[in-house]
């Protein structure tokens, strides 16, 4: 599924409809700096009906919000690499099946997915690869692959 938004409010409007629909899953945003994931996450987040600010946890790498269910927001933006303590704290939020998993800049451990999560002995939420493509000041280009 593909999708041109036309501005921010549109890009917050998807997350919101996928944040009310989504029980559990793991969401990878792939797309370069400013083409919308984090824009993405806040709307996902007010969809699960989560009340905090949201911001891209660039340097902690991870945030942990509460709602209706919990969102598990990931930034891989520093990362170099598979690092495994990073990598522990992804596979238990995905382990606990109680919320929905985004990781921003997934693509820098593509060699990591999906292996790890196929052979983990949990039974796997939905996946979603989410490309933001940056068109121009206003346009996003969004594409959807689902694994389910």
């Amino acid at each position: 599924m593909v999708i041109r938004s036309k501005s921010q409010e549109e890009t917050q409007k998807l997350g919101v409809e996928m944040g009310k629909s989504l029980k559990t899953g793991l969401l990878c945003l792939i797309g370069e700096l400013g083409a919308g994931k984090t824009t993405f996450v806040r709307g996902l987040a007010k969809g699960m009906g989560i009340k905090s600010r949201i911001q891209s946890p660039t340097f902690t790498y991870q945030r942990v919000h509460t709602g209706k269910k919990k969102l598990y927001h990931f930034d891989f933006y520093r990362i170099n690499g598979p690092d495994q303590l990073l990598i522990n704290d992804l596979l238990e939020a995905y382990s606990n099946n109680d919320g929905i998993v985004v990781i921003e800049w997934a693509e820098k451990l593509s060699s990591f997915f999906p292996e790890t999560f196929e052979k983990s002995a949990v039974s796997a939420p939905t996946r979603k690869d989410i490309y933001f493509k940056y068109i121009d000041s206003d346009t996003r280009e969004i594409k959807i692959k689902n694994y389910d």
